[in-house]
């Protein structure tokens, strides 16, 4: 592929789809939605022993060798890098002249980082982190807003304890398994991309390898701000049918008591408090 890759990942509703907006409005940049790339890759793997497993039975019921041998691990792992790229090559934006990365994003990334590995051990990799809290209660209202169903307190704890089991135990999973990527990985606060975006774009910018200066980051500020994303309407201003609902941090605040807090972080197997988001409550 004539592009670099990149790949950007977060637990679902921790500003993904955001980021890629940001990104996708540089002019060295394409970064569009998610290509489902894990899904494939473990019917791939399935598929490969399937195969391994015929030409096995092939070679046992002749008398004469099989002369092909099994795939090994490694040509499985050059496949799946194949279909990505064939992937990555369908949203390279070609308008861009000077379009030099491409990227593409998708949550299951940050339960995958071994596999990301092996497949790109080249690519960078940006993962955002948003409060679980925050998280949860994005989530909900998407919930709401796509099944059509009643703001049911009794439901919103069914939803809070699944949604605080996933959180954590992905997060568990990147902390577990970022090291492997080295200098390729960095991590984004959503609420310091929130609050600060300039200079948490230079940070990301520069860690692709991309230009960073100020007419360029300014760009891509405007494009994807949430005005423009929401379609004019202020940031904290609330549209329960947007996927961009309200763009705040906080949220929370007003729909969790403190006891929920307190299990949402039990259920998350104490990764609030270990991501530090326990500390200004």
């Amino acid at each position: 592929m004539s592009y670099a890759p990149f790949f950007v990942t977060g637990a679902p509703k921790s500003g993904t789809t955001w980021l890629g907006r940001l990104l996708d409005a540089h002019p060295e940049i394409s970064c569009k939605g998610e290509a489902c790339v894990h899904a494939f890759i473990k019917g791939l793997i399935k598929i490969s022993n399937e195969y391994n497993g015929m030409l096995g039975g092939r070679s046992g019921a002749f008398l004469e060798s099989n002369e092909f041998p099994p795939l090994k691990e490694a040509e499985v792992y050059a496949m799946g890098r194949h279909f990505i790229e064939l992937r990555l090559e369908v949203i390279a934006d070609k308008s861009k002249s000077r379009l030099r990365f491409v990227g593409e994003k998708d949550p299951l990334h940050v339960v995958n980082f071994p596999t990301l590995n092996r497949m790109f051990p080249e690519a960078k990799v940006l993962h955002i982190i948003r409060d679980g809290r925050s998280v949860l209660v994005s989530a909900w209202h998407h919930n709401l807003r796509i099944t059509k169903q009643a703001n049911d307190p009794a439901a919103f704890d069914r939803f809070m304890n699944a949604a605080a089991e996933e959180w954590g135990s992905m997060h568990r999973r990147a902390m577990d398994t970022r090291s492997i990527l080295g200098d390729r990985y960095l991590e984004v606060r959503y609420e310091s991309l929130l609050t600060d975006p300039g200079p948490q774009m230079v940070r990301i910018l520069n860690h692709l390898g991309a230009n960073s200066e100020e007419a360029t980051l300014r760009v891509c500020l405007e494009e994807a701000s949430f005005e423009k994303l929401a379609k004019g309407r202020v940031q904290g201003q609330e549209d329960s049918q947007s996927f961009f609902r309200k763009g705040t941090a906080d949220d929370w605040k007003t729909q969790m008591t403190a006891s929920q807090i307190q299990r949402f972080n039990a259920r998350s197997g104490g990764m609030l408090e270990e991501l530090g988001y326990l500390a200004d409550s």
